[in-house]
């Protein structure tokens, strides 16, 4: 082999990838608190260290319909968006910028901004007018945008390097996240069968929409190092055990091809493990909790007193975390109460 063949096959990287992969090596396990007197952050770490997510890992939440997906991104990012400190106080914020695509148009920005203003409160005890300001101050770091298929996420997320250098040269990007990868699925679905059935030569060997969404993703995620959060329909229940882990909590199977998938069970049958250009850090599975069942023989009093005990909790939500890089997972609970999301912590537990 000459010294040309020698330099040509040494892989070249631009620059800013490179500095993007050191500046994340070297970063700190991200603060996820929920509210003073509860953090998530100890739920998921507790039994289990490394699994807290730092900048420039991916996090996949999946979960059914009204299992506290939204509200749990809807917490990361209000976390990411406020300042770090304020009047030397403690925020536990990130003060950095979130990129949000909601391609379910569903994202509710009264409900977030009462979340972000309790939380401001929480932490400062201080008089409204100083909230509200911290509140327009952070909001100024949200970006959202709202695409309608597959090719719109895909031709947003490969523009994101220009808007960054364009509207934010200033601003560091600290989540991106996607609400939800599912939006287009039964649409893109569709098309590829309607594809598929002309018998047009070469329909066939289409790539997926998700394919380019995939690759856009991966594109941004190894230039500008985010921590990615995306969230996943649970539509199959995995086989095993019906689907449903030792301590009560469905999993499902992955429906997405390709996936930016992290298990064995939870990937598409039709999907090669090589696939995988998007490789998950954490994995988190969300379910409503069990309703308690009452004696037949109770009275309506001890009825309403059992079932809500705490008259602001709207729903109690069971999470269970999984590494990339262990066999044990973490499960949690949160309580989504009207204006506020308290983390409870959990112990861990070792999966066969």
């Amino acid at each position: 082999m000459n010294f040309e063949q020698m330099i040509q096959e040494i892989r070249s990287e631009p620059l800013l990838t490179l500095l993007s992969s050191v500046r994340c090596e070297e970063s700190e396990p991200l603060n996820i608190h929920a509210t003073k007197a509860g953090s998530l952050d100890s739920s998921i770490s507790q039994g289990l260290p490394f699994a807290l997510p730092r900048l420039g890992d991916v996090v996949e939440i999946q979960g059914p319909p009204a299992s506290g997906k939204s509200h749990l991104l809807y917490l990361l990012m209000c976390i990411c968006i406020i300042p770090t400190t304020h009047a030397s106080i403690s925020l536990g914020g990130w003060d950095k910028v979130v990129l949000f695509f909601d391609t379910d148009a569903s994202f509710d920005l009264v409900r977030f901004e009462r979340l972000l203003t309790s939380h401001l409160e929480a932490a400062l005890n201080t008089n409204i007018s100083t909230v509200q300001q911290l509140v327009k101050r952070s909001l100024k770091n949200l970006h959202i945008f709202r695409p309608t298929s597959s090719i719109q996420l895909t031709a947003t997320l490969l523009c994101l390097p220009s808007y960054h250098h364009t509207k934010l040269p200033d601003s560091e990007i600290g989540i991106l996240a996607v609400d939800s990868m599912s939006a287009f699925y039964w649409l893109d679905r569709f098309t590829a069968e309607q594809l598929r059935a002309t018998n047009v030569p070469g329909v066939k060997e289409l790539t997926n929409p998700l394919q380019h969404v995939i690759t856009a993703l991966q594109r941004f995620h190894r230039t500008h190092r985010p921590l990615v959060v995306l969230t996943n329909w649970g539509l199959t229940s995995t086989q095993s055990n019906v689907g449903i882990d030792r301590r009560g909590v469905p999993t499902y199977r992955q429906h997405l091809n390709p996936p930016p998938a992290l298990f064995p069970d939870l990937e598409a049958d039709s999907a090669p493990v090589h696939s995988f250009i998007l490789p998950l850090t954490l994995h988190i599975t969300l379910s409503m909790s069990p309703v308690q069942q009452l004696p037949v023989d109770i009275s309506l009093d001890d009825a309403c007193a059992q079932e809500c005990p705490n008259p602001s909790t709207i729903c109690q939500i069971l999470g269970v975390v999984r590494s990339a890089i262990s066999s044990q997972t973490n499960r949690f609970t949160f309580n989504i109460e009207a204006d506020r999301i308290d983390a409870l912590v959990s112990s861990p537990t070792q999966d066969h």
